[in-house]
């Protein structure tokens, strides 16, 4: 059987919720800021992003729930802790880009007959397609937000305490 290989992707960059400003200067507050946590406060943030919940992270650390739940509210923690959702979601991403055209091509050559079309193969593959196209679709309305909230930020006289 001769298959065509999938087209090669090109990696876009993750668009950031910027608020308007340089990605360099955002991505130099972050670091700033995260240059102020303990080591604790930073295994905190970590935990937090990997999905443990706030007690649970605060354990992992040694310190109290309520003590993990004033450290959420700072501005700095709530930074690195987006920071590392970012990341998250950008890996992601990428894994799905690449992944896509490869589910894609497996769906066209099980609908053509070429392969047999077994259950699970056929939900992944769609599961694959989905999760990436969802995505492309989120990316596409914070980029069309940030634009909006960079229009409002430039406006004279509209308020300013948008997020």
């Amino acid at each position: 059987m001769d298959t065509e290989s999938p087209p090669t992707l090109t990696m876009v960059p993750p668009v950031s919720d910027t608020g308007g400003q340089p990605d360099a200067e955002v991505e130099a507050d972050t670091q700033d800021a995260e240059a102020r946590l303990s080591p604790r406060e930073i295994r905190f943030c970590d935990a937090l992003a990997t999905g443990e919940t706030s007690c649970q992270a605060s354990k992992l650390v040694g310190v109290t729930d309520r003590t993990g739940r004033r450290w959420r509210l700072r501005a700095e923690i709530q930074a690195a802790i987006r920071s590392r959702l970012n990341d998250s979601i950008g890996a992601a991403r990428a894994i799905l880009a690449c992944g896509s055209a490869r589910a894609a091509t497996a769906l066209v050559v099980m609908a053509d007959g070429s392969e047999p079309a077994e259950s699970p193969r056929v939900s992944a593959a769609r599961a694959v397609v989905e999760g990436a196209s969802r995505l492309v679709e989120v990316e596409e309305l914070r980029a069309e937000l940030e634009a909006i909230k960079s229009q409002l930020a430039n406006n004279p006289g509209t308020r300013r305490n948008f997020t």
